[in-house]
């Protein structure tokens, strides 16, 4: 889907000066944000055998992650207010859209695929092991 956007880029840098620093910390943004979601999606799945509660568990968790968690860092301040605005993907997705590549998001990021991952190869092995 981001490979759509390519034509769109050239023409746009052919027609003026573009940021291109900003492009490619947006499109990486995205793909970790998409792969974060997917990995909250195999966890919702692997830990129940309906796919409507995997979907619903899903949609819940990642908007947990993406909106609550910045909601709750904007209502509170002191270390709370910081955790949850740490916590949130919003602002480490904002921050890579702007084109600052941070090791911070990308550690945020690469935790959340990693410990998505790493549940659902859990939740999986239990309910083998157990039939």
């Amino acid at each position: 889907a981001l490979g759509c956007t390519l034509p769109y880029y050239i023409t746009i840098s052919q027609l003026g000066n573009i940021d291109d620093g900003a492009v490619i910390g947006g499109y990486l943004g995205l793909i970790l944000l998409s792969a974060s979601y997917i990995s909250i999606g195999l966890f919702a799945s692997s830990i129940t055998q309906n796919q409507i509660v995997a979907f619903l568990a899903a949609i819940s968790i990642g908007v947990f992650f993406h909106i609550l968690f910045g909601v709750l860092a904007g209502s509170m301040r002191g270390f709370f207010g910081e955790l949850f605005n740490y916590l949130s993907m919003s602002t480490h997705f904002e921050s890579m859209s702007r084109g600052v590549v941070d090791s911070r998001d990308l550690i945020y990021f690469f935790s959340i695929i990693a410990v998505g991952v790493l549940l659902s190869q859990v939740m999986l092995s239990k309910r083998n092991w157990q039939s």
